[in-house]
């Protein structure tokens, strides 16, 4: 099992759907209390209707439903359709909730077409697997589930390039050092988030379990470690280094530097440079 899956799917079940010119396929409003639904269209178009907002779908897109999100389905007539379907329930993914491919604020409808022969092939396999009607002992079925949520996982979070496909231990790394060496600039998390071609909230939970803190707070501090060493060895007033590490408000900036440690800038330089008694 990928290490991106902390607890294995168990497939409900898997189908291929094939209309004519003419035909429509249509499902009425609807949820499902514990079932994640997966759609990959092969071919025409159709109108989803998901947690009461409008998505048309074409061939190359994945469509996914969450539990408890209601949805209606309705396919064009004016050209054949088909699409594949997988329902599955007890997923687990690594920084999701259960039973979640995507975020909460990530689009159900996008495309795999940089991925759509693979998506494609595993769909067909999943459904000539089910339709043998093999023993749940004997059967390849689960794995061949996982597999295929892993490239929907990959085609998702991973499309932007051939660099995208990271581990999280390589997406948190990376991210780290884009903030090093950009933290003078206004970062935002989704900036960071789209270096490492991961969302905004999953990027958020990983860099929190790595570092204990955020990505902006990881930013915050970087500028402060600048600032000090700037105050204590160069002779920029408080002002230049406001702007050096990021601040156009020297306030803002002299308020943070107090909060993170007890002193103001001014102040820290002062006893920073002070000769100690010793001496």
């Amino acid at each position: 099992m990928s290490a991106i899956f902390l607890k294995r799917p168990v497939l409900e079940g898997a189908i291929a759907f094939h209309r004519k010119t003419g035909e429509s396929c249509y499902f009425p409003l609807h949820r499902h209390e514990a079932m994640t639904e997966i759609l990959f269209i092969a071919e025409g178009e159709a109108d989803y209707w998901i947690d009461g907002k409008h998505y048309k779908a074409r061939a190359g897109d994945m469509v996914i439903f969450r539990p408890l999100v209601w949805h209606e389905e309705r396919s064009r007539i004016e050209a054949p359709f088909s699409f594949y379907y997988a329902g599955f329930h007890s997923l687990q993914v690594q920084g999701l909730p259960a039973n979640h491919l995507l975020e909460d604020d990530e689009q159900p409808v996008f495309s795999v077409s940089s991925n759509v022969e693979r998506i494609k092939h595993l769909f067909q396999e999943l459904c000539d697997e089910v339709n043998e009607g093999w023993s749940e002992a004997l059967t390849s079925s689960g794995l061949l589930l996982e597999l295929l949520l892993l490239e929907v996982h990959r085609s998702k979070h991973h499309a932007a390039g051939k660099t995208a496909r990271l581990s999280a231990q390589t997406a948190i790394t990376k991210a780290r050092r884009y903030i090093e060496e950009r933290y003078h600039e206004p970062l935002t998390i989704k900036q960071i988030a789209d270096h490492v071609y991961l969302s905004p909230s999953h990027l958020s939970h990983l860099f929190q379990d790595a570092y204990g803190e955020s990505p902006i707070q990881f930013a915050i501090h970087q500028r402060i470690h600048a600032a000090r060493r700037y105050l204590t060895t160069t002779e920029f007033s408080v002002e230049q280094i406001a702007r050096l590490v990021g601040y156009e408000s020297v306030t803002a900036f002299q308020n943070l530097f107090k909060k993170a440690t007890g002193l103001a800038p001014g102040t820290f330089r002062k006893e920073a440079l002070r000769p100690s008694e010793s001496q």
